[in-house]
């Protein structure tokens, strides 16, 4: 999801706002869970008081979490309903992430993939610890057991990413599930995103992923930061584009 503040002049907290939501639960739930929390934390973000970006989007996920908590007590069929959730806010050059799950979000420049976001997972944990290596993560059993969710609870704890260094020209910020980073090498998603088109990069990726098994969901957005498209142009200063896709 993709949200751009309304043109004018006033304060804003961000200038675009891309969110990816993995939703988990029987049934539909997981799709009810996303949904709500795209939704949610877009509103909530959009109507903040812009002092604080940080404190905007970390508290926008808070909503979104009690909000999908308090209807899954509710509702039967929902019970035990759960997202991920990956906002990044982008102001200018400089850009914001707020992080639960295993949805990552990473910054590409000169072929490299770096991931911004730290997976909430059992196997990052074993990683973490060294009683797995990366690789070994990638294939582990235990792969799709998260340890922090939106929703399963009346709280939650949002991580916030700051990226101290800001854009460069040619700069390409990638969201994306665990169905994508699953199945795909950080090298290789850099290097379906240093292409020319941003469409194809996301469609090509999910093809790929899909061809090694695709056994989750997949989503994929990119932004890429351009030079101004005219000198003194605010638009210009950090103008992007987006395209996002999705599989079952």
């Amino acid at each position: 999801m993709l949200w751009n503040a309304p043109p004018g002049d006033g304060p804003r907290p961000a200038d675009a706002l891309v969110i990816v939501c993995d939703g988990m639960g029987g049934s539909n739930a997981g799709e009810v869970a996303s949904r709500m929390a795209v939704d949610t934390v877009a509103r909530e973000f959009a109507a903040t008081v812009p002092t604080d970006a940080a404190q905007a989007l970390a508290h926008a996920v808070e909503v979104a979490n009690g909000e999908i908590w308090e209807l899954s007590r509710t509702r039967p069929d929902l019970n035990g309903m759960g997202t991920t959730c990956t906002a990044l806010a982008l102001k200018g050059d400089h850009v914001l992430v707020a992080h639960v799950g295993d949805s990552r979000a990473y910054l590409v420049r000169a072929h490299r993939a770096m991931q911004l976001t730290t997976d909430h997972s059992l196997v990052a944990q074993l990683v973490a610890r060294n009683q797995l290596t990366a690789e070994e993560a990638r294939h582990d059993p235990r792969r799709n057991v998260v340890t922090r969710s939106v929703g399963v609870g009346p709280d939650i704890d949002v991580d916030l990413v700051d990226v101290d260094e800001p854009l460069r020209a040619g700069d390409t910020l990638v969201l994306c599930s665990d169905g994508l980073h699953g199945q795909v090498s950080d090298d290789e998603i850099a290097g379906f995103a240093m292409g020319d088109s941003l469409e194809v990069a996301c469609n090509d990726l999910i093809e790929l992923a899909n061809e090694r098994g695709g056994p989750d969901n997949i989503t994929v957005a990119m932004l890429r930061f351009q030079q101004p498209a005219a000198a003194g142009s605010p638009i210009g200063r950090w103008w992007r584009s987006l395209f996002g896709g999705q599989t079952s």
